[in-house]
């Protein structure tokens, strides 16, 4: 049968953490024919497994890497050749506070429209920056050395025509995603979802921030944190900027 949504979630050692998510999005989707795909990145305790609602496991496919695999491969892999009408990337440890399917298919079913994003919000309510401007280098200068963040937007209500949304919620047609590509599994763990976008909207296919529906995000900002997640960040950002597609859309723009 196919599926209306296939969704992909990614587990780095998250555990119980990723039942939330799970049964989140199976209580939104349910009854409609929906696959939840669950990708165990390196190993970790799997007894929650045993532990989902039978509803969840009754629409759960688990893959299990024998070594961690990047943001865009594990993705790939997960939603490659989805019979579907739309696909979802979703991050481990989100949780959806409130309906949002609705809206992003009304979205997607503009032909114009690629991809799309609920806003992130923080436990506490407060808007995360999942959608942004595109990033010059001198944006990435500016916002180390003075701390002002050129990129952000602060869209709170309303849909947005966006530059690119962060992967951690980020929905389109399944055709779409096949027609794309899929992600460039050369970007290991960071600008990947930059990537997509820009060659989304290269495509003639809008990216757009659903303001008025949200879900909530932790933001961990690693980069900030791990020298390893900052090293990643920083090669990621010279390739995105060496690239083809980000050139076009910084002259068109």
């Amino acid at each position: 049968m196919r599926s209306r949504w296939v969704v992909s979630v990614v587990s780095h050692g998250h555990g119980a953490s990723v039942s939330r998510v799970l049964s989140d999005i199976h209580a939104q989707l349910a009854p409609a024919p929906h696959r939840l795909v669950l990708t165990l990145n390196h190993g970790g305790d799997e007894r929650f497994l045993a532990v989902l609602p039978a509803g969840v496991r009754e629409h759960l496919s688990v893959r299990r890497n024998p070594r961690p695999l990047g943001f865009g491969a594990n993705h790939n892999a997960a939603l490659r050749d989805a019979q579907a009408d739309h696909v979802l990337v979703a991050d481990p440890d989100l949780s959806l506070p409130m309906p949002v399917f609705g809206a992003l298919e009304t979205a997607l079913a503009a032909r114009d429209c690629g991809i799309v994003a609920p806003l992130a919000r923080t436990p506490d309510g407060r808007a995360e920056d999942n959608a942004r401007r595109l990033p010059s280098p001198g944006d990435v200068l500016t916002r180390q050395l003075r701390g002002r963040d050129r990129d952000r937007l602060d869209h709170v209500r309303g849909t947005h025509d966006v530059d690119w949304v962060a992967g951690l919620f980020m929905a389109m047609r399944a055709d779409t995603f096949a027609a794309l590509g899929g992600f460039d599994e050369r970007y290991h763990l960071y600008c990947e979802d930059v990537d997509l976008c820009l060659r989304s909207w290269r495509a003639g296919l809008r990216v757009q921030l659903l303001a008025d529906v949200s879900v909530t995000h932790p933001a961990r900002r690693d980069t900030h944190r791990k020298p390893r997640h900052f090293s990643w960040h920083l090669r990621s950002l010279l390739r995105l900027w060496s690239s083809r597609v980000y050139r076009e859309h910084r002259r068109i723009a």
